[in-house]
């Protein structure tokens, strides 16, 4: 019995097409959403502050306590994340390296915005 070559190649074209057959959350909005927008990587954008003249966008990354920082008008947008947002010493980690630079003469002010967005965007329970 000879294998059949093409099995594999039916399988992912099957795949593929369910895949195109699930309806998917829409992750961009043209014009954007007003009450909740949306960032390019379907991260709901919680705040924006202009920083040394520089727009930057305070994406909340679900179910981890930081956010993601990027530019709203400057490409490559990516500037880094900010976490532990739960503690008293939020960090900033740089992830773009054309950008170290801006993002480390800014750390106070990413940092200082981003934990009273935290701050004005979660709830304490007191038990």
């Amino acid at each position: 019995m000879t294998p059949d070559r093409y099995t594999t190649r039916r399988i992912r074209a099957r795949y593929i097409k369910a895949l195109n057959a699930i309806p998917l959350p829409i992750r961009h909005t043209d014009p954007p959403d007003a009450a909740l927008p949306i960032d390019l990587a379907g991260l709901p954008i919680l705040a924006t502050a202009t920083i040394n003249d520089l727009a930057v966008q305070y994406s909340l990354v679900l179910g981890q306590t930081r956010f993601r920082l990027t530019f709203k008008d400057t490409r490559p947008a990516l500037i880094g994340h900010i976490i532990n947002l739960e503690t008293d010493n939020p960090r900033l980690v740089i992830a773009e390296p054309l950008h170290t630079e801006w993002a480390l003469v800014n750390e106070p002010a990413l940092t200082e915005h981003a934990a009273r967005t935290w701050a004005a965007n979660t709830k304490a329970c007191g038990r």
